[in-house]
């Protein structure tokens, strides 16, 4: 009976140790590219449709005495039949370490060739915006430590190439928390802030071995908030101002392979609202599928 107490607890002390260790345990996160390799994933960027998605600018049009001159719900049809029809057939996404140390990024969108065939209500013009939409979208670039290279991009863009591929760049462990290089929302000189609230988080959640493979799950965590006033100037001097409040997040989880430096998966919901001079409610999901 001592004897098998004995054993339960070396055990016990064995599985404590080694779960403690890993949870401490210090490492850095690295794309790993071999030479002349290509890392490709699908990529998802979609709109997520919800029964409160919504769209109108009746709150500027109200404050230029436009009134009612706009049917918001005949634009919001319109403006969906042009995001559907301006959807590609797939998005990739591609990684090469073409230069020592840096990992090129590129979004490339592909038309579906035979849902065009098929699809023959298109007309000219959608057929032209369709195959403009088609091609490398985004170019960019990140070190092999996950730190953004290709500062000089436009700001949206940097957003993207930052939400899917930005790494800490130092040492991390379970529990650690880093911001990204992203700022969702922006405003120019029109709009007088009265109110802000930002929070910018990926937190290491948990490191584990799986089939051999050290896996590191991440959590993202990001809220923007801005409110006050949106100033409509008047070609006759007069100024009319309108109340204004716009929020963006960004929720998700992602696992990335410590051994061999890259996402084993990735999935993010990003949210949109505002009211005021623009009413709006969108959701669009990311995601990243490796292709073998």
């Amino acid at each position: 009976m001592h004897k098998i107490k004995f054993l339960f607890m070396a055990v016990m002390v064995t599985v404590t140790t080694s779960a403690f260790s890993q949870n401490n345990k210090t490492v850095f996160l690295k794309w790993k590219l071999d030479p002349n390799e290509v890392i490709t994933y699908k990529t998802i960027m979609v709109g997520v449709d919800t029964a409160d998605k919504k769209f109108d600018m009746s709150g500027l049009t109200k404050a230029m005495g436009a009134g009612d001159a706009v049917n918001w719900d005949d634009a919001q049809k319109m403006l969906k039949k042009i995001n559907a029809t301006l959807q590609p057939g797939s998005i990739v996404t591609t990684l090469a370490e073409k230069r020592k140390g840096i990992i090129d990024i590129e979004l490339i969108t592909k038309n579906d060739d035979k849902q065009d065939t098929a699809n023959s209500t298109l007309s000219e013009v959608e057929k032209m915006f369709k195959q403009m939409s088609a091609g490398v979208q985004l170019r960019g670039a990140i070190h092999e430590d996950g730190t953004i290279e290709s500062f000089y991009l436009k700001g949206e863009q940097k957003n993207i190439v930052a939400l899917l591929f930005e790494l800490p760049g130092k040492s991390i462990k379970q529990g650690d928390s880093w911001p990204l290089s992203v700022n969702l929302l922006t405003a120019d000189q029109n709009f007088k802030c009265d109110s802000s609230y930002r929070k910018n988080l990926v937190t290491a959640v948990k490191l584990e071995t799986i089939n051999g493979e050290q896996i590191f799950t991440l959590k993202y965590d990001i809220a923007e908030y801005i409110k006050g006033d949106f100033t409509i100037p008047s070609p006759m001097g007069a100024q009319t101002h309108v109340k204004t409040v716009m929020s963006m997040s960004y929720q998700g989880i992602a696992k990335f392979s410590v051994d061999k430096g890259r996402w084993v998966a990735y999935d993010g919901l990003l949210s949109y609202n505002s009211s005021g001079v623009m009413t709006a409610s969108t959701k669009m999901k990311y995601s990243l599928i490796a292709e073998k």
